[in-house]
């Protein structure tokens, strides 16, 4: 797992911010700092260790929040899951949840409900498409 989180973090950090993006940049530097590299990786760890534990690598915020360690700073949080998205490592799913984050002022607001997308493994298969992997009982029937 250690080493799994690791590559994550190393992909995210190491991808180029959009050119004409403030926010990247933003992001990008703050994973970059030296200083911040124990904090990305806690929350790396955290945020992928969660997604594993959903069938669909599914995740959010409301989920991991709390396993956070409580010496991360604040704004390398949401700059490590914008430099996780950017490097299509946290997708999207189009589905939006409301936020429990009452301390940080968020609470009840939309957040995204993400997916895990790991380089080199097959993403889950749809709701839709688990009749044809194979048999409904182990008889076969």
């Amino acid at each position: 797992m250690r080493e799994l989180a690791g590559e994550i973090a190393r992909r995210a950090v190491a991808l180029t911010p959009a050119a004409g993006d403030p926010v990247a940049a933003v992001a990008a530097l703050l994973v970059l700092d030296p200083r911040n590299t124990d904090h990305v990786e806690a929350v790396v760890t955290v945020i992928v260790c969660d997604a594993l534990g959903d069938p669909w690598r599914e995740t959010t915020a409301n989920r991991w929040r709390a396993l956070l360690p409580t010496w991360i700073r604040p704004q390398v949080i949401g700059a490590t899951v914008q430099r996780l998205s950017a490097a299509g490592l946290l997708v999207t799913t189009g589905r939006w949840v409301r936020s429990t984050d009452r301390a940080g002022g968020n609470g009840g607001k939309p957040q995204p409900v993400y997916r895990l997308s790991i380089p080199g493994e097959d993403p889950p298969l749809p709701l839709a498409r688990l009749g044809e992997v194979g048999p409904d009982s182990p008889t076969g029937t």
